[in-house]
């Protein structure tokens, strides 16, 4: 639709009288700034930029006038450089209702206006692309208590390994060893008790 309106400003009569670029673009929250340039002949008439409608028509944003060739209006400023010849329309604090199809051009009394169809594109700005969101621990509670979130941190910290046993030259032990040593020396204790008591009891009798 955008570009079917400019090509039905080209079809104009006197078009060509004003020229300037095709299409300019600008980032959200920013300016953008772009110069039109017309024929000899037209430095005291008004300068304007307004949006192109349907059937030709145009709804001014900003015009000069011979005795103001500088005008603001709100974050709209218009100059003719009538030396030069050029009109320069600066938009400020750009948002998507700047975008769309302008004209840019000479007013003429009692005859068509002389202008040059303009593409203003706006989008987002580039930005650095989002860093990885932060680990984030919870803890779970009963259903009496809400899960409570601990502090985020960046990274999970490092492992720290178990010291490694000081080196010995001692021969190591062979596990469960200890246990059979004093079953042992008991029996050893009651075979002993036991020969001693058979040997009394015979000298007895005897």
């Amino acid at each position: 639709m955008q570009l079917l309106t400019l090509l039905a400003w080209a079809l104009l009569p006197g078009c060509w009288a004003v020229t300037g670029p095709r299409s300019v673009r600008g980032f959200l929250g920013g300016s953008l700034s772009l110069n039109c340039t017309y024929e000899e002949g037209y430095e005291r008439n008004p300068k304007f930029w307004c949006r192109a409608g349907t059937f030709y028509g145009c709804d001014d944003i900003v015009v000069t006038s011979e005795r103001q060739p500088e005008v603001r209006w709100g974050r709209f400023f218009i100059r003719d450089d009538r030396q030069h010849r050029v009109i320069t329309v600066t938009v400020e604090s750009l948002g998507m209702e700047d975008a769309g199809t302008f004209l840019c051009g000479v007013q003429i009394k009692y005859r068509p206006d002389k202008s040059a169809g303009v593409q203003v594109i706006v989008s987002k700005p580039p930005g650095p692309s989002a860093p990885d969101p932060p680990y984030t621990a919870t803890v779970a509670t009963t259903s009496r208590d809400q899960a409570k979130t601990l502090i985020p941190v960046t990274s999970l910290p490092a492992i720290i390994p178990w010291p490694a046993e000081a080196a010995t030259d001692a021969p190591r032990q062979r596990p469960g060893a200890w246990r059979y040593f004093p079953a042992l020396a008991r029996l050893q204790v009651l075979a002993l008790l036991a020969m001693s008591a058979a040997v009394i009891w015979l000298g007895l009798r005897g």
